[in-house]
């Protein structure tokens, strides 16, 4: 697996080079079987093992990264046997089944949502569309009518303007994904300021996704496109969990070239503080890595993970999309099918996991009043004194008014 740098695999620790270079226990066990399947598990090991004779020759961190990587496929090509219990696990999906329960709070304490919404970002031709097609089509095993994100095929075109709503779940409205007009590469700026909004305001389906930078052409078109705002009978639905996309040759291309350009863009869009949920950033999907080889595809994965500082293994998802309107029985890879749908199945746990209270009004006035105490602890003992006079005043005050109006 030559092409990857030292330089990809820096953010790893002894301990998880340790952790990943060795195989627990049920691990090694899940790849015993006694079965006829045995025989197909073995073939899939010993092709890992011949095309990746390289390994024994690259650093420790790279070679237990790349080994766990090698793993994580050879154990996927044996769960996707069993790819139809995955499919109904998420069909029947609830939200807010994955939350945790924790300081003292219950789950009827939480605002659960009727669904659970996802919102889809990245640049304009990463694949956003087609991840989405791709999701409707294998939740729903069809192999026909699933296209219904418009899939920008010509790099120079402008995508949508508009944000559209998907329910991914034929059989039951739990799960929706909003496509999202692509992320500016010059002037992310104007696409955090809609980002900011989404996230604080809310989405709805038709919604206009217009910039500060647009030319007042544009803005024009897409207002007459909108016809006068018949998005805002859509019901606003608040994001749970962000997916981010990102084209497999984009990083390659950086990765090569030290594109000084694109590379810091795209960092600022991920790490942008609103679209984490407490510790958990956007789930990456990295998207087009059937067009690199499998070397510069996995060196890909590593530095992507370097790069914004998560697990290439668990926390980046190298999925290739299906491109056609009418998937035939060649087409079909049910590993690449499975993965999908881990994907998902990650990003509706962290949405459940990060799910806020529900606003009551004793909670509101307890924030308020830590929030106020906290504030008054801040100031110094001359203004303190000063706000507990002034506070004695507006008491005394509204006393007499009180005594006033009784009197009369």
């Amino acid at each position: 697996m030559g092409g990857v740098d030292a330089s990809d695999s820096e953010w790893v620790t002894t301990e998880l080079q340790d952790k990943w270079m060795g195989m627990s226990e049920d691990e090694a066990d899940s790849l015993k079987s006694d079965d006829d399947a045995a025989v197909e598990d073995q073939n899939v090991v010993d092709d890992q093992a011949e095309s990746n004779a390289s390994l024994v020759e690259m650093d420790p961190v790279q070679a237990a990264l790349s080994a766990r990587i090698m793993y994580q496929e050879a154990s996927l090509k044996k769960r996707a046997r069993r790819i139809e219990e995955m499919r109904l696990k998420l069909q029947r999906y609830e939200p807010g089944q994955w939350l945790v329960e924790s300081g003292g709070m219950r789950k009827s304490d939480f605002a659960i949502p009727e669904v659970t919404t996802l919102l889809v970002v990245g640049s304009m031709g990463a694949g956003k569309s087609t991840l989405i097609n791709n999701l409707i089509r294998v939740l729903n095993n069809k192999s026909q009518d699933f296209d219904r994100a418009q899939v920008c095929g010509d790099p120079g075109e402008n995508g949508t303007y508009f944000l559209n709503e998907y329910m991914l779940n034929e059989s039951k409205n739990n799960i929706c994904v909003f496509d999202s007009r692509g992320m500016p590469e010059l002037k992310v700026a104007d696409g955090l300021e809609v980002l900011e909004d989404w996230m604080v305001k809310g989405v709805r389906h038709g919604q206009m996704v217009i910039r500060t930078s647009d030319s007042s052409r544009v803005k024009e078109a897409v207002e007459r496109k909108a016809r006068q705002g018949h998005h805002k009978l859509s019901k606003k639905r608040h994001i749970n969990f962000v997916i981010f996309v990102i084209n497999a040759t984009t990083v390659h291309k950086i990765r090569h070239s030290g594109d000084t350009l694109s590379r810091p863009n795209f960092l600022r869009i991920f790490k942008f503080p609103l679209i984490t949920f407490k510790d958990d950033r956007p789930v990456v999907v990295m998207t087009h890595g059937d067009e690199l080889s499998e070397d510069d595809r996995l060196a890909a994965r590593i530095y992507l993970g370097n790069l914004l500082g998560v697990s290439p293994v668990d926390h980046v998802f190298d999925i290739a999309g299906f491109t056609g309107r009418v998937m035939e029985d060649g087409d079909q890879c049910a590993e690449n099918d499975l993965l999908l749908l881990d994907m998902l199945e990650y990003a509706l746990q962290r949405a459940d996991r990060n799910l806020p209270y529900k606003p009551t009004l004793l909670g509101t006035v307890k924030l308020a009043g830590e929030m106020m105490a906290s504030g008054f602890k801040e100031l110094d003992s001359r203004r303190q004194m000063a706000l507990v006079g002034l506070a004695v005043c507006w008491l005394i005050l509204l006393a007499l008014l009180l005594v006033t109006y009784a009197m009369f």
